[in-house]
């Protein structure tokens, strides 16, 4: 009999990331090989996201892809088929639509379909690697229970809850093992993590734990919210050398009344004050951001309120993206939309500005050195790339041997782009 095929389209989040690497291991351990493409598959997976519309639209797009091949099983996963308002129609054609909950299931339940047997598969709801990343993502908690006036994912994905301690640690322990030289901690709102395990359990306390893990690795925190930077938290990132010296923070707005308007429990103030609290404790710390333009009721006045926060905060590298309308949230039904056009307008605006602070926090590290993981994959022009612990892209020219370590670069500028001169190295 022909070994079967499976092949995963995910979309969206760390959180999808890490998730369709869970079903890839359990397809594999059931005796399937992976696909190059969806056209090879006899199994098409399609890990649906639903942030936006557009979120919408390309997981219809993927699942319409999946189809193409009739004799293929499609099975649609992931938030967007969570979703109370989804039309199902869409999903014509579709053999299997299956919850976020049972996603680890999804190879036993595709075996059992093609293959009825008395046995049961052992499927694992942990990952051992990452496949295509230098660096591996660790969901330690799913849902969350703040309710954004914008945000969809709170609905479909439940309220908080957190791996247990000794799971993410073993899960971690693993991937260090197998040669993973970053883990990046991941979940929907990662600084809820352990709140609901303990009073005496939280982000800090397992990143302690996780820290004590020995080898030459480190760990990256993904998005978290502004509330959940606590001063443990902050004494942890200066202290800890596993630790990234990277947070990224989504403000959403800088403008009081859009914050207001979209359930945000800080103002702008607020805001600067976390990050004065981070920068006067770590030297040169790097903060991200994500900034939503284009909320019902945002005017020319409450962004320029916005632009004047991120001139003042400066972050090294900011994420703008356009309001999006998402069925059974309270922003769905706010009046005085803003059109497209200026949507786009405002999204490039801020980008462009936040360039010159790349530029600005970049030049602090020039001719210094600096850990870098060095990624798998080459850009157009060949070079290899990385990222050091505060998420400075580094462009190096060398061997295909460095891919996916953590090595010493001496940092230079060429033609605005930071490269990197690897130092000393064994092959």
């Amino acid at each position: 009999m022909t070994q079967k095929k499976f092949y995963i389209k995910t979309l969206g989040c760390k959180v999808n990331q890490y998730e369709s690497q869970m079903i890839r291991e359990n397809f594999l351990k059931a005796g399937y090989t992976e696909a190059g493409n969806s056209d090879e598959a006899d199994v098409c997976v399609v890990n649906t996201c639903t942030v936006t519309s557009a979120s919408d639209s390309k997981s219809l797009k993927s699942i319409r892809s999946g189809l193409r091949k009739k004799d293929k099983c499609v099975v649609a996963t992931g938030c967007m088929i969570e979703a109370s308002d989804m039309d199902l129609h869409k999903l014509k054609g579709v053999d299997f639509i299956i919850k976020n909950k049972d996603k680890y299931r999804i190879a036993e339940l595709i075996s059992k379909s093609l293959h009825p047997s008395p046995f049961t598969l052992h499927q694992i709801d942990s990952i051992t690697r990452f496949e295509g990343h230098a660096r591996a993502f660790v969901k330690v908690q799913d849902g969350c229970d703040n309710r954004c006036a914008y945000c969809k994912v709170s609905i479909i994905r439940g309220r908080s809850i957190s791996r247990p301690v000794e799971e993410v640690l073993h899960e971690c322990k693993t991937l260090i093992g197998n040669g993973y030289k970053e883990i990046v901690l991941t979940g929907i709102c990662l600084g809820a993590y352990g709140r609901d395990i303990s009073k005496d359990m939280d982000l800090s306390r397992l990143i302690k734990e996780l820290c004590k893990i020995k080898g030459d690795w480190r760990v990256r925190l993904s998005s978290i919210e502004p509330k959940d930077v606590t001063p443990s938290l902050i004494l942890q990132i200066k202290s800890e050398e596993k630790l990234c010296k990277h947070l990224h923070i989504p403000f959403q707005s800088g403008d009081d009344e859009i914050l207001k308007k979209m359930r945000r429990p800080y103002t702008a103030d607020d805001y600067k004050g976390i990050v004065n609290k981070l920068r006067e404790a770590i030297s040169n710390i790097a903060i991200s951001t994500d900034i939503m333009v284009g909320f019902p009721g945002e005017k020319e006045a409450n962004f320029q309120n916005t632009m004047n926060f991120i001139k003042e905060i400066k972050p090294m590298r900011l994420h703008a993206f356009g309001f999006s309308k998402r069925p059974g949230t309270p922003a769905y039904n706010y009046k005085d939309n803003v059109n497209t056009a200026v949507k786009k307008k405002r999204e490039h605006a801020l980008m462009d500005m936040v360039k010159g602070f790349t530029r600005e926090f970049e030049a602090m590290f020039i001719g210094k050195n600096a850990m870098v993981l060095i990624e798998d994959n080459r850009d157009k022009n060949g070079f290899l790339q990385g990222y050091t612990d505060r998420y400075i892209k580094v462009l190096i020219n060398g061997p295909s041997s460095v891919k996916s370590r953590l090595l010493t670069c001496r940092l230079t500028l060429t033609n605005q782009k930071v490269c990197g001169i690897l130092l000393s190295y064994s092959d």
